[in-house]
C-alpha cells in the first residue's frame, strides 16, 4: 500500500542530507526529479527505485545546486504524485521528514498537502495547508493535525505575521497561534524560509470554546468560498462560521439574530454617544479582548482588518464577543502603498471600531491600554533583532530563490526596494519607532 511513500521519503532523505554535505560555493533554487525517468525507462518519478535515485543526486555537480544548512529546522514534503498543490481545495497525499538539523531527522509522517490563502495562494512562492494522519509535535508545539505554511511571499522582512503574534501574545490573549521558522522543500525543491504555524480552530490549545450548536468561532470574510457555511446580518456583512463544523439552521440563525441585535445596539448609541455611560457594552463585547485587538490591528495599520477578512472572534449564547484570536499581517506595518505611512488613525474609522472607540467609556479603556503596554509596543524593535537574527542565513537562501523579491515595487505589499533583507528589516524597525511615537502625540 505505501510503497510510493517509502520510495520517496527515501529520496526526500537523500536529496536533503546531500544538500547540507555539500560545499556551498554555488547555488540554485531547484533539485527537481528528472522528468523522463533518467534513463529508467518510465516517466513515472515514483516508479524508480530509491538506489537509482540516490544515483541521480549523486551524480548531480551538488556544488551548483547546494544550499547551505542555515541553522534552521527543514521540513521536506514529497507528495504521492510528486506534484504540487493546484488549489485551495484538492487535497494531495504525502509524506513530510522534520529535521531539527543536520543531524536529527523524523520518522516519516503521512499527510495531505493544499494551498492555503488568498492573495497569498497566488503569488509565485505559495503558502499551504497540511494536515497530518496523526498528531504531531513539531518543534515542541502542541500536539494536532492541522498546521499552516505560510509562505509570508509578500513580506520582505519575513517577519510581520510573527512579530504581530508575539505582540498579541505579550499584551495577553488567551490565544495566539504558536509558530517557528523552517525552511521548506517541496517534492526536492528548495522553496525558502516558511513559517510553520497552528491554524486557527477549536481544540484545547488553540481556540479552546465547546464545540456546540451554541458556542461559536467565526471569521469576518469578504473571501469566503461557495463551500464555506456563512450567515449574513442585516448590513449583509458576511460572517464565516468556523465552529461548529455542522451548524444546524438553528445555530446559524442564533448567531445571525445576535449580529442584528449587536448593529441595532450600536445604532442606537450612535445617536448619542455618551448613551454608552448608561448602556451596557460590555454585554456586548469583553472589553479587554476588544481593546487588545483594537490596538493590534491599529498599531500595525493591518489593511485586512478593516473588516475585510481574517478578522476572528468567538461568541457563546448567553455571554459576549470575545475578539480573536489574530490572523494575517503581511499587508499591514507600512503596506500596501496607500497605508505606507506611519502616521494617521485607520481602524477606529471603520466598522465596529468606528462606534466602539467614540464611547467615552471605550475611549478611555483604549487610551488606558496604550499607556499601561507603553513599553510592550516601543520595545518591539529590539526583539525584532532577535527574530531576524534566527535566520540571517537562511534569509540569503530565500533571497537567492526569490531573487525578484527585495529590489520589486508595486502598490500593493512592495512598497520599497531594498538591496538587502537587512534593509527591508531596518525599515520595519523604523517604521514601527515612528508609529509609536505618532501615536503617543495623538493619543
Amino acid at each position: 500500500m505505501y510503497n510510493w511513500r517509502v520510495r520517496i521519503v527515501l529520496f526526500s532523505i537523500i536529496a536533503s542530507l546531500a544538500l547540507w554535505s555539500c560545499s556551498s560555493s554555488g547555488f540554485d533554487d531547484e533539485l527537481a526529479p528528472p522528468s523522463d525517468g533518467g534513463g529508467s525507462g518510465t516517466s513515472n518519478p515514483l516508479e524508480i527505485d530509491p538506489l537509482t535515485r540516490a544515483k541521480m543526486v549523486r551524480e548531480t555537480d551538488l556544488e551548483d545546486y547546494a544550499l547551505p544548512y542555515a541553522g534552521l529546522p527543514r521540513l521536506s514534503i514529497v507528495t504521492e504524485t510528486f506534484e504540487d498543490p493546484i488549489d485551495v481545495v484538492t487535497e494531495i497525499p504525502a509524506v513530510a521528514v522534520f529535521y531539527q538539523d543536520e543531524n536529527s531527522i523524523s520518522a516519516p509522517l503521512d499527510l495531505t498537502i493544499r494551498g492555503r490563502g488568498n492573495t497569498s495562494f497566488s503569488m509565485p512562492k505559495q503558502s499551504y495547508k497540511i494536515e497530518f494522519v496523526d498528531k504531531v509535535t513539531p518543534y515542541g508545539m502542541p500536539a494536532n493535525r492541522d498546521w499552516a505554511l505560510l509562505a509570508n511571499h509578500g513580506d520582505k522582512t519575513l517577519l510581520k505575521n510573527y512579530i504581530a503574534f508575539k505582540l498579541s501574545e505579550w499584551l495577553g490573549a488567551s490565544y495566539t497561534p504558536r509558530s517557528e521558522f523552517i525552511e521548506l522543500y517541496l517534492n526536492g525543491r528548495y522553496r525558502g524560509i516558511y513559517q510553520l504555524c497552528e491554524t486557527i480552530k477549536v481544540a484545547k490549545n488553540r481556540v479552546n470554546i465547546p464545540e456546540n450548536q451554541t458556542s461559536f468561532l467565526v471569521e469576518i470574510d469578504r473571501k469566503y468560498r461557495d463551500d464555506e457555511i456563512v450567515v449574513y446580518n442585516e448590513d449583509e456583512q458576511p460572517f464565516r462560521i468556523r465552529s461548529p463544523k455542522n451548524p444546524t439552521e438553528e445555530a446559524k440563525e442564533l448567531l445571525r439574530k445576535h449580529l442584528d441585535s449587536l448593529e441595532g445596539y450600536l445604532e442606537y448609541i450612535h445617536q448619542d454617544y455618551t448613551l454608552a455611560l448608561d448602556s451596557t457594552p460590555d454585554h456586548w463585547f469583553d472589553i479587554e479582548d476588544f481593546v487588545r485587538h483594537y490596538w493590534i490591528q491599529e498599531f500595525s495599520k493591518n489593511t485586512d482588518a478593516i473588516p475585510l477578512t481574517s478578522v476572528f472572534f468567538t461568541w457563546q449564547a448567553g455571554g459576549p464577543i470575545h475578539m480573536g484570536p489574530i490572523w494575517d499581517f503581511d499587508a499591514a506595518f507600512g503596506a500596501p502603498k496607500e497605508h505606507e505611512s506611519p502616521e494617521g488613525w485607520y481602524i477606529r474609522t471603520y466598522s465596529w471600531y468606528r462606534r466602539m472607540a467614540k464611547m467615552p467609556n471605550i475611549a478611555d479603556s483604549i487610551k488606558a491600554f496604550w499607556i499601561r503596554n507603553h513599553d510592550v509596543f516601543e520595545s518591539l524593535p529590539d526583539s525584532i533583532d532577535t527574530f531576524a537574527g534566527k535566520f540571517i542565513v537562511a534569509a540569503w537562501n530565500n533571497f537567492f530563490t526569490w531573487s525578484d523579491v527585495l529590489d520589486a515595487v508595486d502598490d500593493f505589499l512592495y512598497t520599497k526596494p531594498f538591496d538587502t533583507h537587512g534593509d527591508a528589516v531596518e525599515d520595519l524597525k523604523s517604521w514601527i519607532r515612528a508609529r509609536v511615537q505618532w501615536i503617543d502625540e495623538n493619543l
